[in-house]
């Protein structure tokens, strides 16, 4: 595993973080269409918020893999949608944790612009 600057390891790390409470806010949102299934018809729409979290997770995991491969343009452009569906989702902690994530992109692509060569 090779080393990755510190703002890419601030990334990754917001980014699985983010996936997590995704991933947990999914669950609790399968557990309640699970029972409003039960009592109601809107069981059902319960469960679009919770695909949608778990999609989100799965985009998390893909960003941190294109991190992981110093492939750091295409991670800040996959974080986009997460992020926004983080904050109508996600009860909005996902969409912070994704926004602050996708700041910190522009200081880390700065940094690996190569300097032009000498005349």
């Amino acid at each position: 595993m090779s080393l990755l600057p510190a703002e890419a390891e601030s990334i990754k790390t917001l980014t699985r973080i983010a996936g997590i409470i995704a991933l947990i806010i999914g669950v609790i949102y399968i557990i309640a269409g699970a029972i409003f299934l039960f009592l109601a018809f809107i069981g059902f729409i319960v469960m679009i918020p919770a695909v949608l979290n778990i999609w989100i997770y799965m985009k998390c995991n893909e960003i941190i893999k294109h991190i992981e491969e110093k492939r750091y343009r295409e991670a800040k452009e996959e974080t986009l949608w997460p992020m926004i569906l983080g904050f109508i989702l996600s009860w909005i902690i996902v969409g912070i944790l994704l926004l602050v994530a996708y700041m910190k992109y522009d200081e880390l692509l700065r940094k690996r612009i190569p300097p032009p060569p000498p005349p």
